[in-house]
């Protein structure tokens, strides 16, 4: 009786994991409505950033070069090393100003009461862009006051450990693209978004917390019955690099779930849901060490969640062009355990900071 109970509860489990995977758009809808190149509004470009030395210069090249021009505003928060001499020697039309804080949060409001501009965008130091990146996001925004555009990791295609990172990654944006679009999440990436400046919701951002400055936003816009746009435009499409180690993308994930915590309401039961679907897992692979006669339900489990996982990661390489090897297949569910787990071990006990602030 009690293994039939057990059984029926992993059957379910793995049938809400399906339907989960399922109700995610992943082909993408149409284009979305354009607006001619002529007719497209000015736009600020809002980068808060510190200690990005390294990677700031290549980014304000990329928006010196767009096909529609944009001011750029760098907030710099704090930096300890050349940040701010690189953005004030870029020159017209980039300024540099410091934040009246600290954290993220703080620069984006340092920079939002600056803007003139009827829309403004936020962007990592981190990412690069394409050319046509600003005329892309500027035409989606008929009707919106917020349009999310796509972040992708760009992978070395011989390295499994790039792979992954990229794939995982592929794969989650996928899901909030496909999220966005049927008007369920409020979700996007603060590397890579678009507000109407008058919308901008800089009383909601919570600075007490110290991520999540997109989630909270677009969750402000979303009960203010504000629409947000997903930007399928391939020129629209950022892309930053991978982190070096397990440690790091610990911590960069446990940072993101720490977000989770009052924002949207289908982003955090996704986060717990991927959480419950890895303990139980686990779980499974622990009885089965103890009594023998589980393994076929724990080798079940993992090699359904495997295949449904498999969706997910066929559907990234497809949007973004990703690299994927026969490799891939076989370590991608075992890595991604190991990233859920560790992500929330670091989060749990409380171990997350970024840039030597804690979180």
């Amino acid at each position: 009786m009690l293994e039939g109970t057990v059984i029926g509860l992993v059957a379910l489990i793995l049938a809400e994991y399906a339907a989960f995977v399922g109700r995610v758009n992943w082909r993408g809808r149409a284009s979305n409505e354009t607006a001619p190149a002529t007719d497209l509004p000015q736009l600020t470009v809002l980068i808060p950033c510190r200690n990005e030395a390294e990677n700031l210069g290549g980014l304000l090249q990329d928006l010196a070069r767009q096909t529609h021009p944009v001011e750029v505003l760098v907030i710099d928060d704090h930096s300890e090393d050349s940040t701010k001499h690189i953005a004030e020697q870029a020159g017209h039309p980039v300024r540099c100003i410091p934040s009246n804080g600290f954290g993220k949060k703080a620069a984006l409001a340092t920079g939002h009461a600056q803007v003139q501009t009827p829309w403004m965008a936020t962007l990592d130091a981190d990412v690069r862009l394409e050319p046509g990146w600003a005329a892309a996001m500027l035409s989606t925004t008929a009707n919106s006051a917020a349009v999310i555009g796509p972040v992708a990791i760009v992978a070395e295609p011989s390295d499994s450990w790039e792979r992954f990172q990229a794939l995982e990654y592929g794969a989650m944006m996928v899901w909030i693209a496909g999220g966005v679009q049927q008007g369920r999440l409020a979700m996007g990436s603060g590397a890579n978004s678009l507000y109407a400046t008058a919308d901008y919701p800089v009383d909601s951002l919570h600075p007490e917390q110290a991520s999540g400055d997109d989630g909270f936003a677009l969750l402000a816009l979303k009960q203010a019955g504000k629409h947000i746009t997903w930007c399928n435009a391939p020129e629209a499409l950022v892309v930053t690099r991978p982190v070096p180690t397990w440690k790091a993308l610990w911590q960069q994930r446990a940072r993101w779930a720490s977000k989770t915590g009052g924002q949207d309401a289908a982003t955090a039961r996704a986060a717990m849901r991927v959480a419950v679907h890895h303990i139980v897992g686990i779980a499974l692979l622990g009885v089965s060490l103890v009594d023998p006669r589980g393994w076929p339900m724990a080798g079940a489990f993992w090699l359904v969640k495997a295949l449904l996982d498999g969706g997910m990661v066929r559907a990234a390489a497809r949007k973004f062009g990703l690299a994927r090897c026969p490799i891939d297949r076989l370590t991608f569910t075992l890595r991604y355990a190991i990233l859920v787990l560790g992500a929330w071990w670091e989060l749990l006990t409380q171990q997350v900071d970024w840039k030597g602030r804690r979180i």
